[in-house]
């Protein structure tokens, strides 16, 4: 077994650019994401309430886009959507430096989250297309602790870079954000198919990037039962992912009085955890079947949701000690599900509606992101541990989801494993 292998990587001879094109959007991200609210607020002069709203509208004005990304790619090729969507978000994050106009602001933040709702799609069409036969898992495995290693080395970078430089300083990350998404759009832009060795292994060979085939559309996607229900745990688990930058630090120091420092090593805890671990995880589950892994990872997160609803408030150093555990078990869920849903939405489309399926992927994660904040904060005031029984009674509802779709997938869709 080689060293690779070893550490559950995909092989990628010949997709180097492509590599390197993920760490440097997830630099260029890094840098910027924890800034978001303070930039708008201390760069722009902007009121943070004000700035709340801006966001919230530009979040629901994006939603179309995900399924509007489906027929894009699906005509065009995702390689050309991914490098369309960096080059949009080049745009409009020159365009925040140049204005403090809120109306302006709002389009340039939609129109940027129009970008990243059609990069998300296509970037994981693209890895279907040039991902080694079995190896699909692999390469979303890879492409989440890449993204996970930009964003800590883009926050460290953006925080000196806020630190050292006040107000400009918030303008050299946003420009240094634009300048990744180009190199990114470049790299993806001059990779060559023809520079890919022969697939590895079993599999149909990647499709050539170009025009979809036939003609089909949505009705005909909607129309599959079972995919139906991939999209309601699609759902379920993007508010399971959310509750950690949503729901945690919130309920850790308002609704437990828990010392400030907290959120920050349970996040690092996470973010340590995924680099480290999503590879292997993925390797160690290539040879299940999707459908129970994804049961796994539910209850995994109904147990994470228990711990994290019994810390005791009063007892601060066995409140982190439960707070860790439950941090534990949430990443260990994170870790089966992120390469395997979107290897189950692959696996079901159709190579000419591969696109349509991953836009409507993304529109139940774009649903999520617009519930996340005001369901969580409102049954945060409800009570401490309601956000976390809800979302547990959630994940055990998409178990009883899961364990239908056993019975309704094609049949080689339910003999097939993570690997794909």
């Amino acid at each position: 077994m080689t060293l690779i292998d070893a550490l559950g990587l995909p092989h990628t001879r010949g997709r180097v650019p492509l590599v390197l094109a993920q760490l440097v959007d997830a630099l260029g991200t890094g840098l910027f994401l924890p800034f978001a609210v303070v930039y708008f607020h201390a760069a722009k002069g902007i009121p943070l309430a004000t700035v709340g709203v801006m966001l919230s509208v530009a979040a629901l004005l994006s939603l179309p886009a995900g399924p509007l990304a489906g027929p894009l790619i699906d005509r065009f090729g995702p390689r050309r959507v991914v490098v369309a969507s960096n080059l949009v978000r080049v745009l409009t994050f020159s365009g925040y430096v140049f204005t403090d106009v809120p109306w302006h602001l709002v389009v340039l933040v939609t129109v940027t989250l129009w970008g990243e709702s059609q990069f998300r799609p296509a970037a994981a069409a693209l890895v279907a297309q040039v991902a080694d036969g079995g190896q699909r898992a692999r390469w979303y495995a890879m492409d989440r602790a890449l993204r996970n290693v930009g964003f800590g080395a883009g926050g460290l970078l953006g925080s000196a870079l806020v630190g050292w430089g006040g107000s400009p300083g918030y303008t050299a990350v946003v420009v240094f954000n634009a300048v990744s998404f180009l190199v990114a759009a470049a790299l993806v832009a001059a990779w060559s198919r023809s520079a890919a060795p022969v697939a590895f292994g079993p599999g149909p060979a990647p499709a050539e990037d170009g025009p979809g085939t036939g003609r089909a559309g949505y009705r005909e996607v909607l129309a599959d039962r079972a995919f139906r229900g991939v999209l309601v745990t699609v759902a379920v688990f993007g508010l399971c992912d959310l509750a950690l930058t949503v729901l945690l630090s919130a309920y850790v120091i308002e609704a437990r009085g828990l010392p400030a420092w907290q959120p920050g090593m349970l996040f690092a805890l996470n973010t340590l955890l995924v680099v480290l671990g999503q590879t292997a995880v993925a390797r160690a589950v290539e040879h299940r079947r999707r459908t129970r892994v994804l049961q796994t990872a539910a209850l995994l997160w109904t147990v994470s949701f228990g711990l994290f609803a019994v810390v005791p408030g009063e007892h601060g150093a066995l409140a982190f000690a439960v707070l860790a555990l439950g941090m534990v078990v949430f990443t260990a869920a994170e870790l089966l599900q992120a390469p395997t849903s979107s290897a189950l939405t692959v696996a079901m489309a159709a190579e000419r509606l591969r696109g349509r399926y991953l836009g409507l992927e993304e529109l139940m994660w774009g649903v999520a992101r617009v519930l996340a904040p005001a369901l969580f904060t409102w049954l945060l005031a409800k009570g401490p541990g309601l956000p976390w029984l809800a979302l547990g009674l959630c994940c055990l509802a998409a178990v009883g989801v899961l364990c239908r779709l056993d019975r309704v997938l094609p049949a080689h869709v339910r003999r097939e494993t993570v690997g794909g």
